[in-house]
């Protein structure tokens, strides 16, 4: 058999061999090359590359062949893999030959497996101890189950370990097998993971569905930064953390928040190591080293100190009360993007002259202080009409309506970000009445505050 195909293009490559047709292929997933080499056929028959896949789901499909399909993803991934039949909701097979002891507990079973609950043939969960599960179903066959699982991030702790015994009710004398065989579960980034199931799903039903259409569209973006920070190239050891940290740090300090969804990096970008003892533990710190990174950013880039803390504050606080893995990467997902729309609302109006950069700030820095026109002219040095009818040539607004909008924007992120009454933010915002900045409100936005609580996309 020869094969010819160029290393350099090939990021991961996968190996069927089905022995009732014969067939070899190697197919690459992230560069989608449909075929590099096919061989072997049977004698007389032709094989046209542009049908393999059609092919392979037909084979795939039979009983037998699926139980090679699983042997032959086990030995290029390590992860462990089960045929499950739904109705009877028994395993029929397994890759690695193991003990029922570690199969996947009966209790995530009705959530992979009910596709009523899910769109496309995919779905997937996380676990309080960091692992995640992943079934594919089938077209052809509406009663098989294509379980996968687990994988985790990290290696697993003693401490997890030990909630895997209680989830999978795992006997003293059976702990050190059990504990042997999840050692050797590899580690993947959930949108690896995904990546997995998804050319796994190609496979059998010929269904083409992107990553990010089975992530939330916050938690896709955090994902994938996920996997520059955790994943290690085969190749390479070396730490270009700082890379990334350039590139997100100018897209805050810039205040472009459309920027970060079209930014992707690949597993060659990044790689900070291991740093956290758990899973969870690990999440949680590097959405602290993230709201750090975003933080100075954001300052850098003109966001009130006290209002970047404060963001900071409620981002780190909320991550250390989280325990659910899912909730830790949409939180993830929030951070730069957060910080970045912060920047670019708070960015100063484009002009190069000082007395109307110094007023700007002036405003922006007493955002929750009973400020009026002559407070900002006095602070600037000139007479209130002077610098009414120079603010306005200039800018092509007047000061009151500046100052009204930066209250306005600071009233959005507290509605938003805080459990704040709107009466107490009324107050703090130095408006006469509720009454009054409810008006305001809705004159600069169109919805009450209420409605913008509920719904802050309806602006």
């Amino acid at each position: 058999m020869r094969i010819v195909f160029s290393f350099c293009s090939v990021f991961y490559i996968f190996v069927l061999y089905f022995l009732d047709r014969r067939v070899y292929f190697i197919y690459t997933v992230f560069n989608r090359q449909q075929l590099l080499s096919c061989c072997s056929p049977p004698a007389g028959a032709a094989v046209i590359p542009h049908l393999i896949f059609t092919s392979l789901r037909k084979v795939v499909i039979m009983s037998h062949s699926l139980n090679d399909f699983l042997k032959m993803l086990y030995l290029d991934s390590n992860i462990p893999s089960y045929l499950y039949r739904f109705p009877e909701q028994r395993f029929t097979h397994t890759e690695p030959e193991q003990s029922a002891l570690t199969f996947p507990p009966a209790k995530y079973l009705p959530r992979l497996t009910d596709r009523s609950g899910h769109t496309g043939h995919i779905s997937y969960l996380s676990t309080e101890y960091g692992s995640y599960f992943g079934c594919v179903s089938a077209d052809a066959d509406p009663d098989i189950r294509l379980i996968f699982g687990p994988v985790s991030l990290t290696p697993y702790s003693d401490s997890e370990l030990h909630q895997m015994y209680i989830d999978y009710v795992v006997p003293q004398e059976s702990r050190r097998e059990f504990s042997d065989f999840f050692q050797r579960v590899p580690q993947f980034s959930l949108s690896s993971f995904l990546i997995k199931l998804a050319f796994i799903n190609y496979c059998l039903n010929g269904e083409i569905r992107p990553v990010r259409e089975l992530l939330p569209q916050q938690t896709f973006h955090a994902a994938r930064t996920a996997d520059t920070l955790y994943e290690k190239r085969a190749d390479s050891i070396h730490n270009h953390s700082h890379e990334i940290e350039s590139v997100i740090h100018e897209i805050i300090r810039t205040g472009r928040p459309e920027a970060l969804a079209q930014l992707e990096f690949n597993e060659s970008f990044a790689n900070v190591g291991i740093i956290g003892p758990t899973a969870l533990r690990q999440l949680k710190n590097t959405i602290i080293v993230s709201t750090t990174v975003a933080t100075r950013a954001a300052i850098d880039g003109g966001l009130d100190t006290d209002a970047a803390y404060q963001l900071s504050d409620s981002f780190i606080q909320t991550a250390e009360s989280l325990s659910d893995p899912d909730a830790l990467y949409e939180l993830m997902g929030r951070v730069a993007y957060t910080f970045a729309e912060r920047v670019k609302e708070a960015q100063m109006p484009v002009s190069s002259d000082g007395m109307i950069q110094n007023a700007i700030r002036f405003i922006q820095q007493n955002v929750c202080e009973h400020i009026t026109v002559e407070d900002v002219a006095e602070h600037v040095g000139f007479s209130r009409s002077y610098f009414s009818t120079y603010f306005k040539k200039e800018l092509g607004f007047s000061v009151n309506a500046f100052i009204t909008r930066c209250k306005m924007e600071e009233a959005k992120q507290l509605l938003k970000y805080t459990d704040k009454s709107v009466s107490v933010i009324s107050s703090y915002l130095c408006f006469s009445s509720q009454s009054h900045f409810q008006t305001a409100f809705k004159k600069q936005y169109g919805v009450t505050p209420l409605k913008y609580r509920k719904d802050p996309d309806c602006i």
